[in-house]
């Protein structure tokens, strides 16, 4: 006479058996165990899209603050000291430009994003630029302006992809991408050929203006809920050209 301790022993070993018995090859499912909860117990989890402000005025202020003081420099109201200007261009439109980019990215706006690194990127290098040709001989003096010279011009062509897309936006930061390329090509052709710093400075103080017009008006309208001070249309739409194929 066996015990239940027995029992329980030779039937898990006639499982076992069978289970040696089975064919590799076939295809053979195990039912699985599903646990049905009490509705209480069920726990919703739901992801909440991180919320964060619209950056693009403090890219655009920073952008109207330095081309402000370029421009008085260029006029010669103050002075042309690359050393004093430096860390305003660096830490004004560098650091501001860089924040407004990423948090642009974790946005998706990918044309500020774009933007605002890639001219981050060209105000901290130009910046650094300065101090490297102030305290290098007169040959690196004439050969960083002639770096940064090529290095404008590539910009030029960056900027004026920027002004097509800027068609599908508001006015007025069409006409700041459009007073930047201006501001780019003559300051490629100071730089490289030794023009006058007064065209370069014209177009910094246009660019300066229409980019405290537009920092002013972003915080109103986006304070009284829609556009109050006048921005304008989009002159032309690149998804009405999608939207007919």
């Amino acid at each position: 006479m066996t015990t239940s301790g027995e029992e329980d022993k030779l039937v898990k070993n006639a499982r076992t058996m069978e289970f040696q018995q089975l064919d590799l090859n076939s295809n053979v499912t195990f039912p699985s165990t599903k646990y049905n909860f009490p509705e209480e117990l069920n726990v919703k989890i739901t992801e909440k899209p991180i919320v964060v402000c619209d950056p693009s005025a403090i890219g655009v202020c920073s952008l109207a603050m330095v081309c402000l003081m370029l421009c008085m420099s260029s006029f010669g109201a103050t002075s042309t000291s690359v050393v004093l200007q430096a860390p305003w261009v660096i830490v004004l439109s560098g650091f501001l430009m860089l924040i407004a980019g990423i948090v642009d990215a974790f946005r998706r706006n990918i044309f500020g994003a774009v933007v605002f690194v890639m001219y981050a990127t060209f105000w901290l290098a130009l910046g650094g630029a300065q101090f490297a040709t102030h305290f290098g001989s007169e040959d690196d003096v004439e050969g960083g302006a002639q770096h940064s010279g090529a290095a404008v011009f590539g910009y030029i062509i960056f900027n004026f992809s920027c002004v097509l897309v800027a068609l599908s936006l508001n006015k007025i930061f069409f006409y700041i991408m459009v007073a930047i390329e201006f501001v780019l090509i003559f300051l490629t052709l100071e730089l490289l050929e030794g023009t006058a710093s007064w065209p370069t400075g014209l177009f910094l103080l246009i660019t300066s203006l229409l980019s405290f017009y537009y920092c002013f008006a972003n915080l109103i309208n986006h304070l009284a809920g829609g556009e109050l001070i006048w921005l304008g249309k989009p002159i032309f739409l690149w998804s009405s050209k999608i939207q007919k194929k």
